[in-house]
């Protein structure tokens, strides 16, 4: 699967890099985010809750908080 990335949309692929630097470039909306290293686990909580997120996801920043397929 290709990553498509823009300013307020991600689709996560196996390159998780990608999808820390997108989300570090949308600080605003997000809490936090944690890498579990053993499970291999990224694991972002925000204004709705917390997401495991995976390969495949959706994600998107155009509503001012963060939204998940």
């Amino acid at each position: 699967m290709s990553n498509i990335s823009n300013s307020d949309q991600h689709i996560v692929t196996n390159q998780l890099v990608q999808t820390i630097i997108w989300l570090m470039q949308h600080q605003d909306i997000f809490d936090s985010f944690s890498f579990d290293v053993h499970a291999q686990q990224l694991t972002v909580k925000h204004v709705a809750g917390e997401d495991l997120i995976r390969e495949g996801m959706y994600l998107t920043a155009q509503y001012g908080i963060l939204v998940t397929s």
